[in-house]
């Protein structure tokens, strides 16, 4: 299920799923207490860059290789998009827009995205639903100068689709031409008449929703990378300098500490950005960001416990706490298939403790979730059933019953599976106690919590469950690579929904399918539902999809997350939405230090 994401702006489309580390948005590492705070930035510094605190770093600038939000929410700044996608908050919907077409008629006044960040300036799609062809504009340039063509985009889709280079996005090619047949030919699949016409080619009908959404991955520019080799692509020195096009450009970006963007003058993707200058500041302890905020050093901190609202909020006026939701969720992973001798020899065997459906649904049953809501996110969280999120109201299916807190239901389950206690207390089955490592990312003081309750739980029906936190470059790189066998984790959910990223059966392909599930029907419903050219035609695939979800529980979902962000009141002009928390960054002003009281 992808966005863009979705995300933002982010050409990586509006649907894309990202994998949260400190939230939805989060970064990973670095400076903890207080590196340049606003004592030493001096009055003038202040008023013209704003500083986000994050919990990490982002883990490439890269958009054929970055996969988290944090990374996602600073590429939409520097990179160009083809088209813009807005959601539609009544119907669930979204809307693409080039600069003189957009796919849905809106209301006047609904539409808040401004088309003119687009590349494309309009698109026709043909009649037989195979193949789109959209009309650059001419008028726009990568930062160097040179201007933005087709071939740029065609180039970049050879990189997407790489083998070698595996970028985590390869699923959003798979109706191009040659994709039935195991390898694109992109000679056919993607053509370049000219520099500002440029048509994508299907195997089958597309529908234009899902031809508009698969078609706008963001671009890297061809003069810059054609030299570099696929086996260098992901350690090459150009993924720490990254030439783009949008509203903001990299000034510095010293790791684990701080990135800093400049407004990039020359750009009119829409325009140059108005503040002129963010510092993303990696603050990975959560009472350092929250006193950062409470002082002033900092203008912005993400997921904002609730108990800690009205303490901040009273020790500074100029704080205001701000909600978005739902489209964030956290997760327990679990590996379907044996992660190792997968590695090992491609082969797809059931993991020995959870590759059986009735033991995930035994976990899931063993986890007191709404004893996690209850103590951390309050009103802020609400049961999670599936990936499909209650906001895409077409789609969502309302009619099912969240799996209850039964710790009995679960134990019977687990000796039905021959699972029983053993000397220690602890369940075994064949010689094999049910012993394993819970592995998250450091700094998220919301994912401590609740994994501490987890461990309790399943403690409790005679489950051994460890835990370990490791940083957050290492942990997604451990989960990108299948070597966890169980985690905690979070996803910002894709607007546009389309799963096979996460959940395809093609495990070299589905690069976010950690957990290795595969089941025949999900991927035949995620086809159908794509084939309907009208989405909310798909509506019953997608319910009963979720009711397969429901019932292996490949992960057990938690909660989805209110998300709950800290602003200085300085910061005029936000505006905030399922899209994300920098929806429009690029439009936010700051007022004066002299009018902020500390």
């Amino acid at each position: 299920m992808s966005e863009r994401w979705g995300r933002r702006t982010f050409a990586v489309p509006a649907g894309a799923f990202y994998l949260l580390f400190a939230f939805l948005v989060f970064g990973i590492s670095g400076c903890s207490k207080g590196g340049s705070d606003r004592s030493a930035m001096g009055q003038a510094a202040m008023d013209s860059t704003l500083v986000i605190a994050m919990l990490g770093d982002a883990d490439y600038l890269n958009p054929v290789l970055g996969s988290t939000v944090t990374s996602g929410n600073i590429m939409g700044l520097i990179y160009p998009s083809l088209l813009q996608s807005e959601f539609d908050t009544e119907t669930g919907l979204l809307n693409y827009m080039a600069l003189e077409k957009k796919l849905r008629d809106v209301a006047l006044g609904k539409v808040k995205k401004t088309p003119e960040a687009a590349v494309a300036r309009t698109w026709q799609m043909s009649a037989d639903h195979k193949s789109i062809t959209y009309i650059l504009r001419d008028d726009a340039y990568w930062n160097d100068g040179k201007r933005i063509v087709s071939g740029d985009f065609k180039f970049s889709y050879t990189l997407y689709g790489n083998p070698v280079i595996a970028s985590a996005r390869q699923q959003y090619l798979a109706e191009l031409v040659g994709a039935d047949k195991g390898r694109i030919d992109f000679d056919r699949a993607i053509e370049t008449p000219n520099d500002t016409t440029l048509i994508f080619r299907f195997y089958k009908p597309v529908a234009e929703h899902l031809a508009l959404y698969h078609t706008s991955l963001t671009p890297l520019p061809m003069h810059r990378w054609k030299d570099v080799k696929p086996e260098e692509f992901r350690h090459s020195p150009l993924n720490l300098d990254p030439l783009g096009a949008g509203p903001y450009r990299l000034k510095r970006w010293q790791q684990q500490q701080e990135l800093i963007l400049v407004s990039s003058r020359s750009s009119n993707l829409p325009k140059p950005g108005t503040i002129p200058a963010i510092a993303f500041r990696v603050v990975p302890d959560y009472t350092v960001r929250l006193t950062q905020l409470q002082t002033g050093a900092v203008d912005v901190v993400e997921n904002v416990k609730p108990e800690d609202f009205t303490a901040l909020m009273k020790a500074n006026r100029n704080i205001d706490i701000k909600t978005v939701g739902l489209r964030a969720y956290d997760y327990v992973g679990w590996s379907n298939i044996d992660q190792q001798e997968y590695r090992k020899s491609g082969k797809v065997k059931p993991h020995p403790l959870f590759g059986s459906p009735r033991v995930r649904l035994a976990l899931t049953q063993a986890i007191d979730r709404e004893s996690i809501i209850d103590g951390y996110l309050k009103e802020y969280g609400i049961l999670c059933n599936t990936d499909i999120s209650p906001s895409l109201k077409w789609a969502y299916n309302n009619k099912i019953t969240p799996h209850v807190f039964d710790p009995a239901k679960a134990a019977a389950l687990l000796r039905a599976e021959g699972w029983v206690p053993g000397p220690d207390g602890i369940l075994q089955k064949e010689g094999r106690r049910f012993s394993f490592v819970l592995y998250t990312n450091a700094g998220n003081a919301r994912r401590n919590y609740a994994t501490i309750i987890i461990q309790q739980n399943l403690r409790a029906i005679g489950i051994e469950c460890k835990l370990d936190v490791q940083e957050s470059n290492v942990f997604f790189e451990n989960l990108q690579e299948r070597k966890l066998d169980a985690w905690m984790a979070g996803w910002s959910i894709g607007l546009e929904i389309d799963p096979l990223d996460v959940w395809g059966s093609d495990l070299k392909k589905s690069r976010f399918n950690f957990t290795g599930y595969r089941n025949p029907r999900i991927d035949q419903l995620s086809e159908l539902a794509k084939a309907k050219m009208d989405p909310t035609g798909a509506k019953a695939y997608w319910q009963e999809y979720q009711e397969i979800l429901h019932r292996d529980q490949p992960i057990t979902f938690l909660y989805w997350i209110k998300e709950t962000q800290g602003f200085s009141k300085r910061i005029k002009g936000e505006e905030l939405n399922i899209s994300g928390t920098f929806y429009n960054l690029d439009d936010w002003k700051l007022s004066s230090s002299a009018t902020v009281t500390p």
